[in-house]
């Protein structure tokens, strides 16, 4: 207990100036200073009281509430919100802006200018204008800060889409183009036709030629090549020939480029390389002697090369994919391990703080400046500056000035996930983070209330973005982070000192390397042991709805744990009443209890929605869903109660997953594989969790199977290889009706040239549920088959031309070289078609749409529609949503 005490002596010691150690009792008597203070927002003014009104609900969050028991003052920054205005208004600014044209933006700017200019004319009216003054004072600096991030941010806009490049980019040119790479490629998913890997660079356009014009720019873009792009790295110079393709509003790269040779590089020879052979020595190193799965590099520089997919997927369902990549938490442990050293060491705290600020610039120098490592390094070099001018921590008002600086530098930081999860998880931390703490206290040791305090409430702020990008709940991600954390600390700081001594002497940094990578196994083992366990990852809302509804739930959580004390006070005593004027009341219980109550029945209805649209089905009578997986195929075909044949699984397992769990799928009784490429077959270990698939067929031109169909129908029906002839039947005819279908294509002597080509080709007739009184419906269902073979097709089954078809499964996303042959001989009365939304493909082709239109035939589309149902009644096809 002594060195306990000894070690909080040496922290407080360390980061308060000379003369400040004063007792608790002196700070509570001690009049306390303004922070942040802006001239005439005094109290007297009126300007004071929004902010008393906003920071009122945080004197709920006290720790000296007597119903917790503790005689702690709470930390008064960790109330002051005075800043948030300014923050909320620099995001909202910076939000808007960033999705604005050149002249849109400037002039939006410039309408905050004047509105900030105007409202500080508006401060200094009279005295008679007291109520004007009291509505315009709280608005001063939240517009002048939202000025201060517009009018950059617009000239920035300007400056970027000058000249040709712009116009280029939306006629969606090629280019022969000279790049500076900004970052290091990164492997993204694998081209979904081919399966051939591709790669992703970050890069600025520096010059470039378009129709034989050559121009000079500095264009931010983002680049998409073949497997030859694998080596470039930060700060090479590239040269390379492409097409450019327009971006989403408010992303940082001006266009995409999706490259079509090989680059031409040139490696710098600036000082940006020292940094880049540095990381590379390490993971080089981390490689040969660690062996944990390529997860130390990740963990020490924020380097992913080297991690293995399987360590990758357990990290991302055991909820620890932070742990993957440089976060705030490693400049936090780098800049207190460093200025508590040099303290220690008795070096005054000036030059202590220097020496953690040069630790952390090298640091965020080392890893590249991510996001949440800007963020939190920042925030850092603020809460130094806090500490040498007397101010001590004040951790809220620190995270909003951090937001505000670091929108003005990049305001597109708010499209990043990145840095809103960072944001989002270091809110709660500061806010809700020592009340949950306080009431594990309770029941618990004060240290485990605190550890298990971190990941519960990292997880409630952070989870409602999550959805967004993935819709599943890791279900032991709090248990799976609580056996990891422990070892985190430790394998940053020694992993830091490894690449310093690698820096010196490669022997030395060895025995560093296989300490801090037994640290890293730990990790890797903690999260291969919860992915196994039963339900890891559950299925759940996705989307910007998703995000909202469990955003609720959360609040609700948080506002159940925040009033547990009043409600535990509430049940425990007696009611207890006082006479007035005659009148019983009871004293302020009713509406603290009816608040808590309504917190919980708010967490059990959102709780109930959430599950529910995960086991119903999503409407009666649908004879066919088009499922909505990015850019690829996966549609349902309905034949019983929770029943369906699946012909393709598009290209993620998640996304499929999602689809027949909304449909309510729990038996897939036939699956078929169109042909063989990643958009049509990469997702089928999605159709798997907690399915039974009775039967698998596939078409190819290849000699055998990709290895994740072979791995996940290893203990499966075997999957067969189909030809022109086969047939089946299933469903009963009554409630859900009958479905017979029959392969056309490919036939037994054909050889197709290419694997587009081998696509099968499947007609489909279905008899709908008696209670529709409509007719049969015929659905031909196409694949990739591209134009030529198309052709073949239709000459080898002349009934079909004759029969015709209700629907049509329009060929490879409505490319162009699926041509319209097929349509027009089977003349269908719905297309469908599956697309990626603002694909790079750019499919469908307008042609395509064009020729469907003109041929009367209506056409539905996921990237328009998302997924989305198709049913009959009274022989009238109907499309839902």
């Amino acid at each position: 207990m002594r060195s306990r005490r000894a070690w909080t002596r040496f922290i407080q010691a360390a980061t308060q100036p000379a003369g400040s150690q004063r007792t608790a009792e002196d700070r509570m008597t001690m009049p306390r200073p303004g922070r942040f203070a802006v001239p005439g927002w005094s109290s007297r003014a009126g300007g004071a009281a929004p902010f008393r009104r906003l920071t009122r609900w945080k004197e709920r969050l006290s720790l000296n509430s007597p119903a917790t028991g503790t005689a702690k003052v709470p930390a008064p920054g960790n109330r002051d919100l005075r800043l948030l205005p300014a923050a909320v208004a620099a995001w909202v600014a910076a939000a808007g802006v960033t999705r604005l044209d050149a002249a849109a933006a400037l002039l939006g700017a410039g309408a905050l200018v004047a509105l900030a200019v105007g409202s500080g004319i508006a401060s200094f009216f009279p005295a008679g204008w007291g109520r004007c003054r009291r509505l315009v004072l709280p608005c001063v600096v939240p517009l002048a800060v939202a000025a201060v991030v517009a009018v950059p941010a617009a000239a920035l806009i300007q400056a970027r889409t000058a000249g040709p490049v712009f116009p280029a980019v939306q006629d969606r040119a090629s280019i022969t183009a000279v790049l500076e790479a900004t970052t290091d490629a990164v492997m993204i998913s694998p081209d979904r036709f081919t399966g051939a890997d591709r790669f992703l660079v970050e890069a600025t356009l520096t010059a470039g030629t378009v129709d034989g014009t050559r121009f000079a720019a500095r264009t931010p873009v983002v680049v998409i090549g073949p497997a030859s792009w694998r080596q470039i790295a930060d700060s090479d110079s590239v040269r390379a020939a492409g097409h450019l393709l327009p971006t989403e509003p408010g992303d940082r790269a001006v266009a995409l480029l999706l490259a079509e040779t090989s680059p031409q590089m040139a490696r710098s020879a600036d000082r940006t390389t020292f940094p880049a052979q540095v990381r590379e020595d390490f993971v080089e190193l981390a490689s040969r002697v660690a062996g944990e799965g390529g997860l130390l590099p990740g963990m020490v520089i924020g380097d992913r090369s080297t991690l293995d997919a399987s360590v990758e997927q357990n990290m991302q369902t055991t909820g620890m994919t932070h742990l993957t990549a440089v976060s705030g938490a490693n400049c936090t442990y780098v800049l207190a391990f460093v200025f508590l050293g040099a303290r220690a060491a008795r070096l005054p705290r000036l030059p202590a703080a220097a020496l953690g600020m040069l630790a952390l610039i090298g640091f965020v120098i080392l890893v590249r400046p991510e996001p949440s490592v800007l963020r939190a390094a920042v925030m850092g070099g603020l809460g130094v500056a806090a500490v040498l001018t007397g101010r001590g921590r004040v951790p809220l008002a620190l995270l909003l000035l951090t937001v505000v600086v670091l929108l003005t530098i990049d305001p597109w930081l708010t499209a990043s996930y990145a840095f809103m999860l960072s944001v989002a998880a270091a809110a709660g931390l500061i806010t809700f983070g020592p009340v949950l703490a306080a009431r594990l206290a309770r029941f618990m040791p004060a240290l485990a209330a605190q550890l298990l305090s971190v990941p519960i409430t990292a997880q409630l702020f952070c989870t409602p973005l999550l959805l967004v990008l993935q819709p599943a709940l890791p279900l032991y991600s709090v248990p799976a982070n609580l056996a990891a954390t422990p070892v985190v600390p430790m394998v940053t700081i020694v992993g830091m000192a490894a690449v310093a001594v690698l820096v010196v002497a490669e022997p030395l940094a060895v025995p560093l390397v296989l300490v801090a990578g037994w640290g890293a196994a730990w990790v890797g083992s903690v999260a291969e042991f919860f992915s196994a366990a039963p339900g890891a990852a559950l299925p759940w809302m996705g989307g910007p709805l998703g995000a909202v509804v469990t955003g609720a739930l959360g609040l609700s959580i948080v506002l159940a744990v925040v009033f547990s004390s009043q409600l535990l006070a509430a049940v425990r005593r007696p009611h207890h009443t006082s006479r007035r004027g005659g009148q019983r009341s009871t004293a302020g219980q009713g509406r603290t209890s009816t608040l808590v109550w309504l917190a919980g029945g708010c967490a059990l209805g959102l709780g109930a929605v959430m599950l529910w649209p995960v086991g119903r089905p999503a409407d009666g009578a649908w004879l066919v869903a088009a499922c909505d997986v990015g850019q690829g195929d996966a549609f349902v075909l309905r034949t019983g109660e929770r029943k369906a044949i699946l012909v393709d699984t598009g290209p993620e397992p998640d996304d499929v997953d999602a689809c027949l769990d909304r449909l309510a799928v729990t038996t897939v009784e036939l699956l078929v594989l169109t042909h063989l490429h990643a958009d049509h077959y990469g997702g089928i270990e999605g159709v798997f969790r907690d399915r039974e698939v009775e039967r698998i067929l596939y078409s190819s031109t290849e000699p055998t199977l990709p290895a994740v169909v072979s791995e996940v129908s290893s203990q499966r029906p075997a999957p067969e290889r189909l030809v022109a002839g086969m047939q089946g039947e299933h469903g009963d005819g009554g409630t859900y009706g009958r479905l017979a279908w029959a392969v056309l294509w490919p036939g037994n002597g054909v050889r197709p040239a290419s694997e587009n080509d081998s696509s099968a080709v499947l007609e489909v007739i279905i008899d709908p549920p008696d209670s529709t009184s409509g007719s049969p419906v015929t659905i031909l269902m196409t694949g990739d088959l591209e134009e030529e073979a198309a052709r073949s097709m239709l000459r080898a089954n002349p009934g079909l031309v004759e029969r015709g078809v209700q629907i049509l499964k329009v060929a490879h996303h409505g490319a162009l070289n699926g041509g319209l042959d097929v349509a027009h001989a089977v003349r269908p009365r719905l297309a469908l078609i599956s697309a990626g939304r603002d694909n790079d493909y750019g499919h469908p082709h307008p042609s395509i749409i064009t020729g469907l239109a003109a041929a009367g035939i209506t056409v539905a589309r996921t990237d328009e529609l998302g997924t989305f149902l198709v049913s009959v009644d009274d022989n009238v096809l109907r499309i839902k949503r």
